[in-house]
This record gives C-alpha cells, sequence and structure tokens, in this order.
C-alpha cells in the first residue's frame, strides 16, 4: 500500500501519489497520480489500489541502480531483425523492468553506431525507441538520485563506462 507524497513509477512514468479516493466508474479505492516534472495538477491519473494490472511500481533505489550499473556489460542487445525491431522494442517497453530499457538502448547505439560507419542513415525505429528508453530510465534515476536529468544519464554512462573498461 502507497501512502501519499509517495513516489512511484506508473507503466514507466515517475508520480507522485497526491490522494485516494472511490472511483466513480468502478466503486474501487484509487491513487491520484501526477507526473512528476508536471506537478502543477495539469495532468491526474487515477489507479486503482489494487494495482492489478501490476503497472504501478516503487521508483528504483540507490541499490537497485548500483546492482543494474554492475549488470550493463551483461545486458545483451536484441537480434538484428530489421522487419521486426519495432515490436521488439514496444515488448520491451511494456515490461517494469529497468534492464528492458537498457537493452533497448545497447540495441539501438550499436544498430545506429553500425549504419553511420556504413554512411546510411539513422532508423526512425531506433532512434525513436532509443529516445523513449532514455526518457524514462534516465527520469527515475533522475529522481532517485536527487539529479537532474542530464546529470543521471552522464552519472550512469560514466559508472558503466568505468566497469566497461
Amino acid at each position: 500500500m502507497y501512502k501519499v507524497n509517495d513516489i512511484v513509477v506508473y507503466r514507466r512514468d515517475v508520480c507522485k501519489i497526491v490522494g485516494k479516493h472511490r472511483s466513480d466508474f468502478t466503486g474501487e479505492q484509487c491513487y491520484l497520480l501526477v507526473p512528476y516534472e508536471k506537478q502543477d495538477g495539469s495532468v491526474k491519473m487515477q489507479v486503482p489500489v489494487a494495482n492489478k494490472g501490476g503497472h504501478l511500481r516503487n521508483l528504483i533505489t540507490k541499490e537497485e541502480i548500483d546492482q543494474l550499473i554492475k549488470e550493463t556489460p551483461d545486458i545483451q542487445r536484441l537480434a538484428n531483425k530489421p522487419a521486426n525491431m519495432k515490436s521488439q522494442y514496444a515488448a520491451l517497453m511494456k515490461t517494469n523492468n529497468v534492464a528492458d530499457l537498457v537493452c533497448i538502448i545497447k540495441t539501438s547505439y550499436s544498430r545506429n553506431k553500425a549504419r553511420r560507419e556504413a554512411n546510411k542513415r539513422m532508423a526512425t525505429v531506433d532512434d525513436e525507441y532509443l529516445q523513449k528508453a532514455e526518457k524514462y530510465l534516465y527520469a527515475e534515476i533522475a529522481v532517485a538520485m536527487g539529479m537532474t536529468f542530464e546529470e543521471s544519464k552522464a552519472f550512469f554512462e560514466n559508472e558503466v563506462a568505468k566497469i566497461s573498461s
């Protein structure tokens, strides 16, 4: 059970719980969430307390970030199958696993690097999912570590580079 003012992740968005109420539609108890970066109240979401879909989870911890950094070099890239890259990326985006975001980032980055080296344009699908994965991963790390988005990205990349070298 979460409390008002807890920071949680709903689907892939970092949110703050601003209240609880009974839904007019279903009659079940719901949390009221606002996206962490837009706490002006312009956007509110209602999520059932029961969380049957499993879309609501705790924010990543410092220990989990450290573990993710250690595991990053071993996270495998997706198979390079251009015909179904979008569906592979989309499937990973639907999970609640932050390691799947790293998989998307690593796959997109390596595919785009190979395309640049072959003097080809970057694939739109790779670029699209790279941006989404970075947005979700680094936004969550930023909130958990009390950093800006840019600081969290630099921190994560620097820590992974230390391990990889």
